[in-house]
């Protein structure tokens, strides 16, 4: 069943604002459509994320997600 949780548009929006200005990109501006497609990729890669690290979590026998399991997939995540 498909989950409810997501970032909300306008959060995605600032946050995009102001890597661009912090980029010297100051310019560049995205429409609504842009922005919510940007975060249905957000929602997708921290789930896939979510996911593999619970799923690292079980594969040692404890069930809990750490912040270690996050940064050891990571690399491959981006890559996927």
């Amino acid at each position: 069943d498909e989950r409810k949780e997501h970032i909300p548009d306008d959060l995605l929006a600032v946050v995009l604002g102001r890597f661009f200005r912090e980029r010297g990109s100051g310019g560049t501006r995205m429409s609504r459509d842009a922005v919510r497609a940007v975060g249905r990729y957000m929602d997708t890669f921290v789930r896939e994320g979510v996911a593999r690290g619970a799923w690292a979590g079980e594969e040692r026998g404890n069930g809990v997600l750490e912040v270690e399991d996050l940064e050891r997939l990571a690399p491959q995540l981006l890559l996927d």
